[in-house]
């Protein structure tokens, strides 16, 4: 398989896996509490994060140019960079909690649907990817099929 054949087929593929995750931690969170949940995930995740910094900046003719330590920016540090570790903390300790109110589905589809909104003025604004009318029909059309998949009768 070509490797822009896997790129393309990634996005499905953690798609899947955020779910798996998020079940997996209601379950742990059931029997041991959410807070484990979150240490088993926090944990885990230092360690494959020191692992490839680690290996990345001793060997970064192994990796793409994008994952070593890039020391010759000269970028200095900048607040908004705890903000995607917030953010996907946040996600390990509240999707479970949401599941448990709502269900699986009703839950993602939500995701989706932010995801959808905030991409569409993300791109535009920071990628200046024009707000086109495909683009919002597609919207709008994904929203509505997520819609009848949950509507209640």
């Amino acid at each position: 398989m070509k490797i822009m054949s896997l790129i393309k087929i990634l996005p499905l593929i953690l798609g899947g896996a955020i779910v798996i995750q998020a079940r997996l931690n209601k379950t742990i969170a059931e029997t041991n509490g959410l807070s484990t949940a979150g240490m088993i995930n926090g944990v885990l995740v230092a360690v494959f994060a020191v692992a490839v910094f680690v290996l990345s900046y001793c060997y970064p003719a192994y990796f793409p140019e994008i994952i070593p330590f890039q020391k010759n920016k000269g970028q200095s540090f900048q607040w908004w960079y705890f903000l995607p570790g917030i953010i996907g903390f946040s996600l390990v300790m509240i999707i479970p909690l949401v599941i448990m109110g709502m269900g699986t589905l009703p839950v993602f589809l939500g995701i989706i649907a932010g995801q959808i909104i905030v991409s569409i003025f993300w791109d535009a604004y920071y990628d200046n990817i024009p707000i086109d009318s495909a683009r919002v029909i597609g919207a709008v059309l994904t929203f509505v099929g997520a819609m009848l998949v949950v509507w209640k009768k």
